[in-house]
């Protein structure tokens, strides 16, 4: 088995790489990067905080809580990184969990 480069691509940045080793997370990969640069929470796919969108590349899914990927968002390309694990190169942009503002009433 070979391990996976991973590019990272973040609107106005450069794209960051790294390597995500056979039978290793996209999370845990991120993980052993000095600056992390996808967001770590409970590592077990309840708390959403490491959401990304896949762009490229063949992946395995684990287990994610609907709370955080709901069908749609799977059928969009959007994974708990703690939760896929990396079949082939891939490219990946964060996708933060978006909560609606709070109506204001008058």
């Amino acid at each position: 088995m070979t391990a996976h480069r991973i590019t990272l691509q973040r609107d106005g940045q450069p794209p960051e790489q790294f390597i995500v080793q056979p039978g290793q997370t996209l999370l845990a990969g991120a993980e052993a990067v000095h600056n992390r640069p996808v967001p770590v929470g409970c590592r077990g796919g309840g708390c959403g905080l490491c959401r990304v969108r896949i762009l490229a590349g063949d992946y395995q899914r684990g287990r994610m809580s609907r709370a955080y990927i709901s069908i749609q968002d799977e059928q969009d390309g959007v994974a708990l990184a703690c939760r896929v694990l990396p079949l082939t190169d891939m490219d990946i942009m964060l996708a933060p969990l978006t909560v609606p503002a709070p109506a204001i009433t008058a």
